[in-house]
């Protein structure tokens, strides 16, 4: 119908407010039932833009009739429009689910441009839901659909989202990287996307303090922000932001109230309430108004819990966390950290949670080992990112408070547990597992095969001063119908066969520390039993009615990615957040070059070979240039499975060695396999551990050279 190509045509060209009145013109009560709800799609989509969110009864009656429609596309527009009706209202997680179903739709109908409208509102929303890695996924989707489609105007526009989601991430490097990109090709926007290129990128300037240069940025936005109120609202909540980081509370507040004022009178229950309220609350905080930061931050909390906005519920725990610090109150002002800090890490708020790190360490609340833990985890992002001040001001606390622990135990053959490395990063890595150490918080070693967690994860324990005991398990040996007596222990006669009463693994590390290996590979049963015992510290034997509260430290360690699992279901996400606490990363062999001189020397001592006088320091560091060059998938522990190899087969002399590394002939794959078995007397597990394969890799190779328990004894 030609009335309907026209509206569909100014929508087309952005006349909308053209196209509202021409809707006002049709009578449409001789429309056929598919001309009425093309004619209401327009409508509402129509009304949508031009601010005028009234229009649910529409809406239901065009999701009802396209629903039994077999016009996909206009299904999945009718989606999209509900979908953003619903964001706009602060519905955000049904609002997502309406905006899969319209991407999934317009995706049949092979439309990238709508796919990727879809996409990136769709990244809005996983944005403000605090699902940062979904939101970026989405908005790079979304770029990839339209740059397919030659859209150059939304190309900017979603990289702009793109910079923006970046910022919010604590992502500055990446974020000031994409609004630089951005500078020159901005302009072909209108103007409420200029307002939010410099209001976002204001706040990243200054928040990596360029303070002047951010408030120079932000007064660009001066000229545009009279006929967008939302915008104008921003402005005064940046320009508070901005006065808060650098200390100027006074000015922060009197920027907010007028932010507030504007955001009251035009989305009084919106995300921009909450975070101008809280940021209200840290204003009061630094004026030493305590009673109106706590009234603030309750009301943030109101808006932020009813839009399930969890950057901002966390930062008003944060809030509430220096409030109770402030009155003494080291309990609940712990509690209200471990929250926000909880809370920031599940979302990927990188920068938020740096600064709450950082507001717990020097609130007075932790002990010394504690206090170093998040000082040095603070300082980690904010050098990654390049936030000076920041790292200044860590340095000054971490000086201030530097106590290292002294060694206090020995590991079972004598022998502190010791970590060879030359590498800067890996050096400042062992610095912070020694003032982990000294912490009771959980840890949480993450690491390809091979990387030294289980060492790490005993050189912890060496330096906590622990009296108690190591008690490593391996997350995966333990069968589901064995949980609870392994892990718990049991009363003489709980069940047929328990003969005697039994200590569970927890109790054995009474006073020690409790080492989770290969965490990844818990059953789901195994998981919620941990859960249950890291939160509440108290185990109960099979039989016996009083639980037992136990003292002991929890590490965990695998190779595998625990977040990608969560996404796919096979690891609880409270469990995760209950261990990663303390999260450390091990590098790989390979981003540690540097560290194999050091390391050969190390193992071939190990091995009881002699090095005597220049000549064979000289041929050591030729071995270590070799051997540099070749790809270690095992890591540190197929090095030195390596290194035993080559002292196998050249008898221990050098030049031997550096002749059968340089052509190779020691290394193959038969020979690493004889090796590993020969070291661990045929124990099929622990030779998949040392060559970082599958136990079920090494008994397929075993079948495949033919190999026999005689053949490798002999």
């Amino acid at each position: 119908m030609q009335s309907l190509r026209k509206i569909a045509a100014l929508l087309e060209d952005r006349k909308f407010k053209e196209a509202v009145e021409q809707t006002k013109l049709l009578n449409i009560s001789e429309f056929s039932s598919a001309d009425r709800a093309y004619f209401r799609l327009l409508e509402i989509e129509a009304k949508i833009l031009c601010g005028e969110y009234d229009v649910d009864a529409q809406l239901d009656e065009v999701l009802e009739y396209y629903k039994s429609s077999t016009d996909t596309f206009k299904f999945a527009k009718a989606k999209y429009l509900h979908g953003w009706l619903l964001s706009l209202r602060g519905d955000y997680r049904d609002a997502r689910e309406s905006l899969i179903e319209a991407y999934v739709s317009f995706k049949r109908c092979s439309d990238n441009l709508w796919q990727a409208r879809s996409l990136n509102r769709l990244g809005f929303i996983c944005f403000t839901l605090g699902d940062i890695d979904s939101a970026v996924e989405h908005i790079q989707r979304a770029i990839g659909l339209y740059l397919t489609s030659d859209e150059e105007k939304h190309v900017i526009s979603c990289t702009l989202n793109l910079a923006t989601i970046l910022s919010f991430a604590g992502k500055l490097c990446d974020a000031t990287k994409a609004f630089l990109n951005l500078h020159d090709s901005i302009k072909v926007l209108k103007e409420k996307s200029l307002c939010i290129y410099h209001a976002q990128f204001s706040v990243v300037l200054a928040i990596t303090g360029h303070i002047e240069a951010g408030k120079e940025e932000l007064r660009k936005i001066n000229s545009y922000i009279k006929d967008f109120p939302r915008e104008r609202a921003i402005y005064y909540e940046n320009l508070g932001w901005i006065h808060l980081l650098e200390e100027d509370y006074q000015s922060a507040e009197k920027a907010l109230l007028e932010g507030l004022k504007i955001s009251l009178e035009i989305a009084p229950k919106s995300a921009l309430i909450s975070q101008i309220k809280r940021r209200l609350a840290d204003a009061c905080f630094g004026l030493g108004q305590f009673e109106k930061a706590k009234k603030y931050a309750d009301e943030a909390m109101v808006v932020a819990e009813n839009i399930n906005e969890r950057v901002e519920i966390a930062a008003c725990w944060r809030v509430y966390a220096q409030l109770e610090a402030r009155d003494g109150n080291e309990p609940a002002a712990r509690q209200w950290f471990t929250k926000a800090i909880d809370m920031f890490a599940m979302i990927s708020s990188r920068y938020e949670l740096a600064a709450t790190r950082y507001l717990a360490a020097v609130s007075g609340m932790y002990h010394n080992g504690e206090r170093q833990v998040l000082l040095y985890l603070a300082r980690e992002y904010f050098e990654s990112e390049d936030v000076r001040h920041y790292v200044e001001k860590i340095d000054r606390e971490i000086k201030r408070t530097r106590r290292l622990p002294m060694p206090r135990r020995v590991d079972d053959n004598g022998q502190p547990p010791t970590i060879i490395t030359v590498n800067p990063k890996m050096k400042k890595l062992v610095e912070l597992a020694e003032n982990v150490a000294l912490a009771d918080m959980t840890v949480l070693l993450t690491g390809p095969t091979g990387t030294g967690k289980d060492l790490l994860a005993a050189f912890i324990h060496y330096h906590s001063g622990r009296k108690g005991r190591f008690i490593s398990v391996n997350s995966a040996a333990i069968p589901d119908q064995m949980i609870e007596s392994e892990l718990f222990g049991y009363k003489k006669g709980a069940y047929t066969g328990a003969d005697k009463a039994t200590t569970g693994l927890i109790e054995c590390a009474e006073g020690g520390t409790f080492y989770l290996n290969e965490i990844a590979d818990a059953s789901p049963e195994m998981q919620a039993k941990l859960l249950d015992v890291i939160e509440n510290r108290t185990v109960r034997r099979l039989g016996e009615r009083q639980s037992r509260k136990i003292d002991f430290r929890v590490i965990a360690a695998t190779n595998h990615d625990l977040e990608q699992m969560i996404r796919g279901g096979k690891f609880r996400a409270d469990l995760y957040h209950r261990l990663n606490e303390i999260p450390i990363t091990l590098p790989a062999l390979a981003d540690r070059l540097e560290d194999i001189p050091a390391l050969l020397k190390h193992f071939l001592t190990q091995a009881k070979v002699s090095l005597n006088g220049d000549s064979d320091h000289k041929a050591i560091d030729r071995l270590a240039e070799v051997l540099s060059g070749r790809a270690w998938p095992g890591n540190v522990r197929e090095f030195e499975a390596g290194i035993n190899r080559l002292v196998f087969t050249s008898k221990g002399d050098l030049n031997r060695m550096i002749a059968a590394a340089s052509d190779g002939a020691a290394l193959t794959e038969r020979e690493q396999l004889q090796e590993a078995l020969m070291q661990t007397g045929w124990n099929r597990t622990e030779a998949a551990r040392i060559l970082g394969v599958s136990e079920g890799t090494i008994r397929n190779r075993i079948k495949k050279y033919d190999l026999t328990v005689a053949e490798e004894t002999t």
